[in-house]
């Protein structure tokens, strides 16, 4: 009997001390499937009553799309918005000495008065010409792909939090070219939720002729990470889920596109028609429903995190903006412009208890928004009486011995708002459900 004892109190003192090294361990894919509570990770689990029923009247989804298809088009509308404060802004944010590189070592002058030199800022505006993305890209802060950290000491901070990173930037999009850096390796340009530089091999002009036509057609979406597009036996570029593209026609199995294929030599864009399946393109906007809703999620779920679209990956935003485009509901691009595109349900001054009441109650599931400072959810629904989310986020809040830190999950997943609450590192008051402020019903 002692020794049965003996070995229950062993197993129990094992089984903390793996909890501990978890929290300062938690690596490869073991993160994320050792917190808990435990969630079905198949967003079609959440699905409740007519899930084909349409979430928007035909006519509401209509105005919403009608407002999002002039906000794509956008730059193509009027000259360049953005402002020469916009483009000096972060000159004057990150600071020699005070932001890292690569190599965890401090940018110093030298580096910074190199890339201004590169920005040329004196042409700001010079052009103010309307162009295309012609190949998907990243949107940088500054003319150049090296990173720029805070410190790697401080906690949350370092890799991957590339402050240089804006966005990423779908293949086909409307953009207003301001000008380009002094030796034409970057353009300064708007898109129809942001402004920065992007590398100028990825951007092209548009003549009047070919904008009136690309802007008079109706609008697909592509519904598949990763589709390759391609003309004539040439690789054109990689559509993400969420890109929109003119559709031509509409075929029995294919859908007809209208697409950048490059520039000519005078820095004009080229088109062509190409061919994709219906399979990964659809006819824009999709119709808004709970089962289309659980496809769009089961598309993204398990993606690594990007933060600002770093490698083509998405982060908190990005997830929700490229679901809820496709549906022809336009979202900014940052997290709290998002909690704020539709009046807010304040949750601040509850207790945990009464903001999952007040989730599950006033909540609509695959329509609602849940903020918290820094990162934005979707409410899907409920599993075993807990408020669901999905959501990309990089990791949770940890206290070790007095010293924050994070335990790093660095995808997307469904969860509950107390996910890590059983794991011992996890600093409780910072949990989800303790930290959410607010919920944005956007239908």
């Amino acid at each position: 009997m002692f020794l049965l004892r003996l070995t229950k109190v062993f197993k129990e003192i094992l089984f903390v001390i793996i909890l501990l090294l978890l929290c300062v361990f938690p690596l490869e894919g073991a993160a994320f499937g050792k917190l808990s509570p435990k969630v079905p990770q198949n967003p079609f689990y959440y699905l409740r009553g007519d899930f084909d029923k349409p979430l928007l009247t035909a006519q509401e989804q209509a105005k919403g799309a009608a407002v999002a298809r002039d906000r794509f088009f956008l730059p193509w509308n009027g000259n360049f918005r953005h402002s020469k404060d916009d483009l000096l802004w972060p000159f004057g944010v990150y600071l020699p000495g005070r932001v890292y590189g690569e190599n965890e070592r401090p940018r110093q002058k030298n580096w910074f008065d190199d890339i201004y030199a590169r920005a040329n800022v004196e042409a700001f505006r010079s052009l103010d010409m309307p162009g295309i993305v012609i190949a998907e890209g990243a949107l940088r802060a500054f003319p150049t792909f090296e990173p720029i950290f805070l410190s790697p000491d401080l906690p949350g901070e370092g890799y991957p939090f590339d402050y240089g990173q804006v966005s990423w930037v779908n293949p086909g999009e409307p953009i207003r070219i301001s000008h380009f850096a002094w030796d034409r390796t970057w353009a300064y340009v708007e898109t129809s939720f942001a402004a920065g530089w992007i590398d100028s091999r990825k951007v092209a002009y548009v003549n009047e002729e070919l904008l009136k036509r690309y802007a008079s057609l109706p609008l697909s979406a592509v519904v598949k990470d990763d589709t390759a597009v391609s003309k004539d036996g040439r690789f054109l570029f990689n559509a993400k889920m969420g890109t929109l593209l003119p559709l031509n026609k509409e075929l029995l199995y294919e859908m007809e596109l209208l697409v950048p294929t490059g520039k000519d030599d005078a820095g004009f864009a080229t088109f062509g028609l190409v061919r994709l399946s219906k399979e990964k393109v659809k006819k824009w906007p999709v119709e808004f429903n709970q089962w289309n809703a659980a496809r769009m999620i089961d598309e993204m779920i398990g993606e690594t995190y990007g933060w600002g679209g770093l490698y083509g990956k998405r982060d908190c935003s990005a997830a929700t903006r490229d679901l809820f485009l496709i549906f022809g509901i336009w979202l900014p691009r940052n997290s709290k412009a998002q909690a704020r595109s539709a009046k807010p349900i304040s949750l601040e001054g509850l207790t945990p208890d009464q903001k999952e009441k007040t989730i599950i109650k006033q909540g609509i599931p695959f329509g609602s928004l849940i903020y918290k400072p820094g990162h934005i959810m979707l409410y899907v629904g409920t599993y075993r009486g807990k408020a669901v989310v999905f959501h990309n986020l990089w990791g949770l809040k940890t206290q070790v011995k007095g010293k924050e830190g994070r335990y790093v999950i660095g995808q997307s997943i469904l969860s509950t708002l107390d996910i890590g609450k059983d794991l011992p590192c996890i600093d409780r008051e910072s949990l989800l459900i303790n930290t959410v402020t607010a919920m944005t019903n956007l239908l």
